[in-house]
Order: structure tokens, then sequence, then C-alpha cells
């Protein structure tokens, strides 16, 4: 077993990923809770604009589980991450993570969106990336 020699815990992203929905709050809780409550998360190297275009490939990389998301506010409602996302250690270089994106499925799938991360982090041999608690929100309004 290969032990990361730098845990990129760093990773968080820009702003905030909007639904605009017109729902009232109790809908906005729904929509997030069933759409991104079962929600796969990617790294990207560039931009992934309305398609999941550049999204990191090879070396162990494997789209994460959004998994558990703790909901506040209403109208709009937000949603973050409540446990850390961890992606598995490199086994080759993946390149400089800048962006990140939400997909249906762990590979395949459609893509429903994505951000910048708040800094790009070079994800070499050995290394990991993860996003800590609250490091992605998403906005339903």
């Amino acid at each position: 077993m290969q032990v990361p020699t730098t845990p990129l815990a760093g990773l968080a992203h820009n702003g905030k990923y909007d639904m605009s929905t017109g729902l009232a709050p109790t809908g906005e809780v729904v929509a997030i809770t069933n759409v991104f409550g079962t929600s796969y998360v990617s790294l990207h190297t560039g931009d992934p604009g309305n398609t999941g275009a550049s999204e990191v490939s090879g070396g162990a990389y494997a789209r994460q589980p959004f998994g558990t998301i703790g909901t506040s506010g209403g109208d709009p409602t937000t949603a973050n991450n409540s446990a850390i996302i961890t992606f598995p250690v490199a086994t080759v270089s993946w390149g400089t993570v800048g962006w990140f994106g939400f997909w249906t499925a762990a590979s395949g799938g459609t893509f429903l969106g994505g951000n910048t991360v708040s800094t790009p982090k070079l994800v070499d041999v050995g290394d990991f990336a993860r996003f800590v608690v609250n490091a992605l929100t998403v906005t339903c309004q």
C-alpha cells in the first residue's frame, strides 16, 4: 500500500454552484437532496463547460460520491458536503486540478455542472485530493 505524500486538503470551490428553480423552500430541499445526494464529484484540469470536459483520467482516478449532504436556509437553500470527499492516491500525475464537477454516475452518466476550485493544485504521483467538510456548496433558489 502506497502512503500518500501530500494530501491536497485545500481544494474548495470559488462561489457556489447555483441551481435556479423557482421552487418553494421545501421543494428546494427535496431537489437538492434528490439530485446531489446521489451524485458523484469529479476533478478537471480544464473548464468542464456544460459537458464535463477535461476530467482527470487514469492513474487510479475515480469519481467520488458527494455523499451525505447537510442543507440549510430556505429560499435559497444551500447544501454542503457533510463528510470529507477523498479521491484515490494518484499512481501517475493527474495534472493541475482547477475545476470540479457533479455527475449522475461513478462513470459515464450525465454531467450536472461544476465550478472552479479556489486554488488549483498539482496532483502528482503519490498525492491525493480531497474536499474537506463544507468545501462544496450547492445553492438552489
